[in-house]
């Protein structure tokens, strides 16, 4: 009777045995190749089986490992998550898992933790469940991803610093981008007075490095406020308000962005010690996006020839604004009437000087900076009509 049992034991043991190598047979079949790790375990949670691509990979020889727990190879932050999870397979909890792929983290025998791809599977032999793993190292692929996305963030942040955000969108979507009308824009000029002598009489490198400090800064200016920076023309800069995306505020916000120039060129960061010009005109446009080689958005129309000259016949470190831009700004800005200047091409226009804040919206009462209400106000105005 013995004798019959025991023969019966060894039969199953044989078959388990049978089951367990044509299992990791068809795993190793399915790796063919040594860049898979085959990793076998049971509900004792030590390991069975382990191939040279686990060597490779894992750096534990087979000998080192056979017989141990199957968490040597999982980081200490996840042993509990993991011991859960077997704890769910065993008990027949987590058929899900079973057959996908999943992305996780392995721990080297010298302790480093790297990404890993693991695909389960299991069976039955007898009393026994038996879980089988296929394991691919892709640390090497994880970093392609990540350069991948460093660049995919580069080539957007140069996009961004050439094209506004709606007509990258725009044009990614349609492969070219529509021309659109805007009824009121505000725009702003400006240049250097007397560049040519200055550029005559200063060293090259120290001219161009000057003058790039001076518009690096002008462009946090602009960023700042809300503004779209459309381009610079040797020593002219020029950029506008309420486009692409429309808002009731550019004329003001072309304003702000006005004083702050005017605060850089007085200060000692004016590398040049220069002098400017400022004019701001506000009135319809369009913008877009011409020609297949480097895009550049730009905006077209009368309106940016008047605010040119706004900026020719503007009077030196101030601020010249048309009639239509001071009918927007004049609630805010105490200015003063230039009457009808000449302007080139253009005959004679009436032009304001702006001088400082309102009282009611200065901090000092002198008109230097801005006081609470004035931002409210202009919040207001800004959520009205944006």
């Amino acid at each position: 009777m013995n004798e019959k049992l025991i023969t019966e034991q060894a039969e199953q043991l044989n078959q388990e045995r049978i089951a367990l190598v044509k299992e990791n047979l068809k795993f190793i079949t399915i790796s063919q190749s040594e860049k898979d790790a085959i990793i076998t375990s049971d509900k004792s949670k030590k390991i069975l089986s382990w191939n040279k691509g686990a060597e490779i990979i894992f750096g534990y020889s087979k000998e080192e490992v056979i017989g141990k727990p199957i968490s040597i190879i999982i980081p200490m932050q996840f042993k509990k998550l993991h011991e859960d999870g077997m704890d769910r397979m065993i008990n027949g909890e987590s058929g899900r898992i079973i057959g996908n792929t999943v992305e996780v983290i392995g721990l080297h025998k010298t302790g480093r933790e790297f990404p890993i791809e693991l695909t389960l599977g299991s069976w039955k032999s007898g009393e026994n469940i038996f879980f089988s793993g296929i394991i691919r190292d892709i640390t090497l692929r994880k970093e392609a991803e990540i350069e991948l996305k460093n660049q995919k963030n580069k080539t957007e942040a140069l996009l961004n610093n050439i094209l506004p955000r709606e007509t990258i969108d725009e044009l990614k979507l349609n492969g070219f981008v529509k021309s659109k009308f805007f009824d009121s824009v505000s725009i702003l000029f400006t240049d250097i007075v007397g560049f040519t002598k200055i550029a005559e009489n200063t060293d090259v490198q120290f001219l161009v490095s000057s003058l790039n400090h001076m518009f690096q800064h002008f462009d946090k200016i602009v960023k700042k406020r809300g503004l779209e920076k459309i381009k610079t023309i040797g020593d002219s800069y020029m950029c506008a308000g309420g486009i692409p995306i429309v808002n009731g505020t550019h004329a003001i916000d072309c304003i702000l962005t006005a004083i702050q120039f005017l605060q850089y060129i007085r200060s000692n960061r004016n590398l040049l010690h220069c002098d400017i010009r400022i004019g701001i005109h506000t009135g319809p446009v369009v913008g877009g996006v011409v020609g297949e080689w480097k895009y550049t958005y730009d905006i077209w129309g009368d309106s940016v020839n008047v605010a040119s000259r706004m900026e020719s016949s503007g009077q030196i470190n101030k601020i010249n604004i048309s009639e239509s831009t001071y009918s927007l700004v004049s609630d805010f800005f105490e200015c003063e009437s230039r009457g009808f200047v000449e302007a080139k091409n253009k005959g004679k226009m009436q032009m304001f000087k702006v001088l400082r804040f309102k009282k009611e919206y200065s901090i000092d009462g002198l008109g230097h900076k801005p006081n609470e209400l004035f931002f409210t106000v202009y919040q207001e105005l800004r959520n009205l009509l944006s």
